[in-house]
């Protein structure tokens, strides 16, 4: 009874949460970036093209849901939240707002201080790779939280692959110079849900003395964004009795597990210093694939970038491992779909109790299986999930397994998008045929994934990489959030202002890497409306990202914060509803009650637009 009377006071301190986490919000003190008037009402709109009655009732759908959602914004965050936070004193976590310098805020890396429009003068591409396990040596005799859906879940047991071997959470650095002379950049992805800003500022400071000496100008670390992973944000360890203790307490006690934090902060370092140490000439080759039948949007509006992009890094020495960084926007957690219905061996059903790294660990092994280092970086994530059914074949799976499968698809497509079908069906049998071709590919519901995959050209990359951050400061507007962070259940560095209002630091960041893309370095988890327009975007006061910034811009999300959904701040709503304009009805949305504002879209777009004007116009 007291466990579960625990677990249900901590469903409710933390219950926005309880997908992905953190800290972070919206607008930047001294930066005029918000819209002078808010409409909620903004985004409304009909189809001239449909008849009369179908126009209207259109129209009272979508305003139905503005009204619902902005009665249940109320109720939610203002009454409810407000009264809760009001009751719950400040710890000593949290700082005076007026007296935070940012300025003098450490570990924060701005990038190169000039961007170039041609290459330097015999310019080559550099890049290093390093990898090392950031599970704690102490795993199997403590146990940790796994992070995503209830806390107190608590794991010593990874799960094992189809071969037998226990999987692995790692984190995967590499490290890329274009020979300009300005500095190396690092990009780091660990195999985590997300990681708050103030904890990659002490991953950073554990590199502060070998990024100088090694003209390091950038640090960026991401998460896969794996739901089976170790809590990385504290708020599925122990909530009530982190938050509850640090009321009375001295010295605040931080949510997440400070062992598991060393292991990341050493791992990473560890993987850095290995990329750094393995960087080698060579030449740079961009690919582009639609994979649209393997992801798919879950909320409305429905948008997303389907599209698989990789990076393939071809070493000058012939003996030396090529090096593959792979992005596209999906949630890896189908392996986190059968959390409570695991069998233990006295045929008790209950919690699963094992941590995978889901769809990344099979992607890893087959893209290995072929001789190549390998890197997945989150893309543009918003609510895209995995559409399976190509790689679940019509097989009697569960839900691990199911991951597994749809790694390793990818992972094939991932080598193959470049080949004939010919040398797809070598690389099928010289990689072990982890899908079963030979064995299940007569049967009828199977799909062998090199039949009917495109082939697309491979491009050389020019040798030019020009990156820079910003930092600012974002109000906390969400008081479950304010309280998490108050609390010190979350990470996140908190401050408050003389006013009441709550505050945190995040930072954006944008990369332009040769002719092949330009990168938006989100520390959320965007919606894709923001990016590519449509009628999502309507009411949001700047345009959206590609036509600011042109159409080959991506998108790395959960870089250097996890700051939550990011949304266009005429569609927020905690819990309510969404006008779907492709079917007429409403959906059900619960996504930026992750979330820190209802203008935490067009802060963080504000930002990354006066950034990238700075650098253009420098």
């Amino acid at each position: 009874m007291k466990k579960s009377l625990r677990s249900f006071l901590s469903l409710l301190l933390c219950a926005a949460l309880l997908v992905s986490a953190a800290l972070p919000a919206f607008a930047a003190r001294n930066t005029p970036l918000q819209p002078d008037v808010y409409n909620p009402f903004d985004g409304i709109s009909v189809n001239e093209s449909a008849d009369t009655g179908s126009r209207f009732l259109s129209l009272v759908k979508q305003l139905f849901a503005k009204c619902l959602n902005l009665l249940s914004n109320f109720l939610i965050n203002t009454v409810a939240g407000g009264s809760l936070n009001a009751i719950i004193p400040n710890t000593r976590a949290v700082q005076r707002y007026e007296t935070f310098d940012l300025e003098a805020y450490g570990n924060f890396y701005p990038g190169h201080e000039t961007f170039l429009k041609t290459p330097a003068a015999n310019a080559r591409w550099s890049l290093g790779y390093g990898q090392a396990s950031i599970l704690p040596a102490d795993l199997a005799e403590k146990g940790y939280a796994r992070g995503a859906y209830l806390p107190y879940i608590f794991c010593n047991e990874m799960y094992k692959d189809d071969e037998g071997n226990y999987e692995d959470l790692r984190v995967r650095t590499v490290a890329v110079d274009d020979g300009s002379g300005r500095g190396t950049v690092i990009f780091a992805s660990l195999d985590a849900m997300g990681f708050a800003n103030a904890d990659v500022r002490q991953v950073r400071a554990a590199l502060a003395e070998f990024a100088a000496e090694n003209n390091i100008v950038s640090i960026n670390l991401s998460c896969t964004h794996i739901h089976t992973g170790i809590d990385s944000q504290g708020v599925w360890t122990d909530p009530l009795a982190t938050g509850v203790g640090n009321i009375f307490r001295k010295d605040v006690i931080y949510g997440v597990d400070r062992g598991f934090l060393q292991a990341v902060i050493e791992g990473t370092k560890q993987s850095v210093m290995e990329a750094v140490a393995d960087m080698k000439t060579g030449r740079l080759y961009y690919s582009a694939m639609d994979i649209s039948e393997y992801v798919w949007d879950r909320t409305p509006p429905i948008c997303l970038d389907p599209t698989l992009y990789k990076l393939e890094f071809v070493p000058d020495d012939a003996a030396a491992a090529p090096t593959i960084l792979a992005t596209f926007g999906c949630h890896p957690e189908s392996a986190s779909y059968d959390w409570n219905t695991a069998v233990d061996e006295n045929g008790k059903k209950g919690y699963d109790k094992k941590l995978s790294a889901d769809f990344v660990w099979t992607m890893e092994k087959v893209v290995n299986a072929a001789g190549f280092n390998f890197i997945f970086v989150q893309g543009n994530v918003c609510t895209v999930t995995s559409g399976r059914s190509l790689s679940n074949d019509g097989l009697d799976t569960d839900a691990h397994s199911t991951a597994m499968r749809y790694g390793y698809e990818l992972g094939y497509i991932i080598l193959g998008m470049n080949m004939t079908e010919a040398d797809r069906i070598a690389l099928n049998a010289a990689t072990g045929d982890r899908l079963g071709v030979e064995t299940h590919g007569t049967e009828e519901d199977y799909t062998v994934w090199y039949e009917d995959l495109p082939t697309v050209e491979a491009t050389e990359v020019t040798p030019l990489l020009n990156i820079a951050h910003r930092q600012f400061f974002c109000p906390v507007d969400n008081k479950v959030m304010a309280i998490i962070g108050k609390t010190a259940v979350a990470d996140n560095l908190v401050l408050q202002d003389k006013w009441g209002q709550y505050y945190t630091v995040t930072e954006v960041g944008y990369m332009e890497l040769g002719d092949a893309f330009n990168a938006y370095l989100s520390p959320g988890e965007t919606f894709t409306e923001l990016i590519k327009g449509g009628s999502g975007l309507k009411g949001f006061p700047y345009a959206p990202v590609r036509t600011m910034l042109g159409e080959n811009t991506i998108v790395f999300d959960l870089m250097n914060d996890a700051a939550g959904y990011v949304a266009n701040d005429a569609n927020f709503v905690m819990v309510g509803v969404q006008y779907d304009e492709f079917s007429g009805k409403l959906a059900g949305d619960t996504w930026c009650i992750i979330s820190y504002g209802r203008r935490e879209g067009s802060t963080f777009i504000g930002n990354l637009y006066q950034l990238v004007q700075e650098k253009k116009h420098a």
